[in-house]
């Protein structure tokens, strides 16, 4: 997992070419690309080597963050120019994310959360300030004319920029994770969509997998898990609509969505890592178009503490007071229900 607090990367593949060494009129700023592709970073660095181009850091799918050139390098990204004391390469950290879609260029979800991750350090680290668009944060196409950085600069710009701004604000204040910014609470319309039921389970560590649940039962009686039970693998499904769920281990940080749930299916049909401990997931519900909008309200437990913690909604942003995600960092989580409707149930 990166090391955001001394801007240390998940993994370092140098491209070894085609950047400028030094940086005479220092860093003041980070420039977001997108890849135009959804590449990990071995194909970052054989695309660049054949165009004559670079980054310093790329960051995949699943959100893995690998540095190219180093900061104290300048990178040939910008189109801008080298050695004329350009905004762009000679003074920016550029940043390239896997697109997940094209036509608009859409950037991964987890790209999104890592990235604004990394600027938020980067801010922070080189004493740029609270992360500001066209301020110290720029797209590639304000140094030349370019479509790039796709939806980043559009459509999903301000959900990038207020992530952050939310890590920035968490790391100064010296917290391990941000607070969701309170957002307006979307009024259901459309057609009624009646219940929707969510059928889930947990998987025992290196084990077998608990009894499947159906929303969960009265009061605390039903719950996916094993009470002070660890966990490794998770899987999630509903009967009408979809479900986006992901999971945290302690080993591994964040994972990437899964959009499916099979319990045989333990590469794409589940979220976890066999043998790796979940301490965190993070659940999502798409409403069918044209339909009531509902959303996933869940909670969870920890092996490390009595009761359960405080309610979530989706990723938390739609619905002021409720968390983004379900864990407790670094404690295994033992115990999760999950509901969807259009109010929390418990």
């Amino acid at each position: 997992m990166a090391d955001f607090e001394n801007v240390q990367p998940d993994e370092y593949k140098l491209l070894g070419r085609n950047y400028t060494p030094g940086r005479p009129w220092g860093i003041t700023g980070v420039t977001i690309h997108h890849m135009a592709g959804d590449l990990d970073a071995d194909a970052c660095n054989r695309v660049w080597r054949g165009a004559g181009t670079s980054a310093h850091y790329s960051v995949d799918r699943n959100g893995k963050i690998v540095q190219h050139v180093n900061d104290t390098d300048r990178a040939w990204a910008c189109g801008d120019g080298v050695g004329v004391n350009s905004g762009g390469n000679d003074r920016s950290i550029s940043i390239e994310h896997a697109n997940c879609k094209s036509g608009p260029w859409l950037v991964h979800d987890a790209a999104i959360e890592s990235g604004a991750h990394l600027v938020a350090a980067l801010c922070r680290y080189y004493k740029l300030g609270r992360p500001e668009w066209m301020k110290n944060v720029f797209p590639h196409k304000h140094w030349k004319a370019t479509a790039c950085p796709g939806e980043l600069a559009g459509s999903q710009n301000a959900k990038y920029m207020r992530r952050a701004q939310e890590w920035y604000d968490a790391m100064t204040a010296g917290t391990s994770a941000p607070a969701p910014q309170p957002q307006p609470q979307p009024q259901p319309s459309g057609k009624p969509l009646g219940k929707v039921n969510v059928r889930y389970a947990l998987r025992n560590l290196n084990g077998g997998w608990n009894a499947e649940v159906t929303n969960f039962g009265g009061g605390e009686d039903g719950f996916a898990g094993v009470p002070n039970g660890r966990h490794d693998l998770l899987y999630a499904k509903v009967d009408k609509g979809m479900l986006r769920y992901r999971a945290h281990t302690i080993e591994d940080g964040w994972l990437g969505w899964v959009d499916k749930g099979d319990p045989a299916d333990t590469v794409n049909g589940c979220a976890g890592v066999p043998g790796h401990t979940i301490d965190g997931v993070q659940v999502y519900y798409v409403t069918p178009e044209g339909r009531e909008y509902q959303q996933a309200w869940y909670r969870s437990q920890t092996t490390a503490r009595a009761g359960w913690l405080t309610v979530c909604c989706d990723d938390g942003n739609s619905v002021s007071g409720y968390d983004g995600w379900a864990g407790m960092l670094g404690e295994p989580l033992d115990r999760l229900q999950i509901s969807i409707g259009t109010s929390n149930p418990f």
